[in-house]
Order: structure tokens, then sequence, then C-alpha cells
């Protein structure tokens, strides 16, 4: 009887320790969210910029010279 009460107890506490583990890491994600997401809007945003004007630049280095096209993404000769 004496072995149950202390996995009962054991159970209650890993529970307990649980509940407070998941209450400071929604708390944590809640207050990191937003930032989270504008630095991945913002690595979206130069990842971006940094395709379309690679792009630009290699129309621009062909023989002969051609010019880039943002609404279709491709080099027109």
């Amino acid at each position: 009887m004496k072995n149950s009460r202390k996995q009962a107890q054991s159970l209650i506490e890993y529970g307990l320790i649980l509940a407070l583990v998941a209450i400071v890491a929604l708390t944590t994600m809640a207050k990191l969210g937003d930032s989270v997401k504008k630095t991945g809007t913002n690595v979206g945003n130069q990842l971006d910029t940094s395709s379309t004007n690679a792009m630009k630049n290699y129309c621009e280095s062909l023989t002969p010279a051609g010019t880039y096209s943002s609404t279709t993404g491709q080099c027109k000769q």
C-alpha cells in the first residue's frame, strides 16, 4: 500500500511540473510570437529582394543584354 501511494505522489508531482513547463512555454511563445513573425517576414523580404537583384544582374550580363521583367520573373531579349 505504501508503494502505491508513493507512485501516485510521484505521478502528481510530474503532472504539476509538466503543467508548469507548459505554462512557461506558452507564455514565452506569446511574448516572443510577434518578434519571431517580424523577423521571419524581414528575412523573407530580404531574400526576395536579393533574388530579384541577382536575376536582374544576370539578365543585364547576357550578350546581347536583356532586361528583367519583374512581372514574369524572366529575362527579355
